[in-house]
């Protein structure tokens, strides 16, 4: 379980969280809303350690998580292999390949397995982003717009892939634009408006 308690974050005046307070429990997926500029993209890196918060408190009560925003996590001169593994040693895990073999055909990545990263479309990007972070273990999943830039068929996939991990008891809490193409598969919203969680 996440316990998020008194959650605030300020840039110079500018109070973007402002004493939020949530719980999320384990094997959810979790959409957060909000306009641009609402504070998403904080929230997520404030929960995942990343932003040094104001006041509050978070707790993942031992749980281990996994934060990917909104750019590529690449290092654009390699491959989808050699910039797996650099990010794998990051971590202190260890490739597995039937794992990466798994995913990197269910995703549509194995025609570009050779190609620097620097030469994938956008849409191929965000496929490579949710690539990592299936092979990595994690028990809490927070991720920016994964659903940004893919065409239909990706988008289907990723549901599905979202829906899979979920029955494994996996949490995920992604920010999105467009909550109608995903509520169906959502357990739970988050909407962020003046810097509190709308109710």
């Amino acid at each position: 379980m996440l316990q998020i308690t008194n959650l605030s974050k300020s840039f110079s005046d500018t109070k973007v969280l402002n004493d939020i307070s949530h719980t999320v429990d384990s094997g959810k997926l979790v959409a957060l809303l909000g306009k641009n500029g609402s504070g998403k993209t904080t929230f997520l890196k404030c929960i995942s350690n990343i932003m040094n918060i104001d006041s509050g408190d978070i707790d993942y009560n031992g749980s281990s998580f996994l934060f990917l925003n909104d750019k590529a996590n690449i290092f654009s001169d390699l491959t989808i292999l050699n910039n797996l593994k650099c990010i794998l040693r990051s971590y202190n895990q260890n490739l597995n390949i039937d794992t990466y073999n798994k995913y990197l055909n269910l995703l549509g990545l194995k025609e570009l397995e050779s190609l620097p990263l620097k030469y994938l479309s956008r849409g191929n990007l965000q496929r490579n982003k949710l690539f990592i972070a299936l092979n990595l273990s994690w028990e809490y999943l927070l991720i920016d717009e994964p659903f940004t830039n893919l065409d239909e068929s990706a988008q289907t996939v990723f549901r599905d892939i979202f829906l899979d991990l979920k029955s494994k008891n996996k949490t995920i809490i992604f920010s999105t634009h467009n909550f109608s193409h995903v509520s169906d598969i959502c357990d739970q919203s988050i909407e962020i408006e003046n810097g509190k969680v709308a109710l």
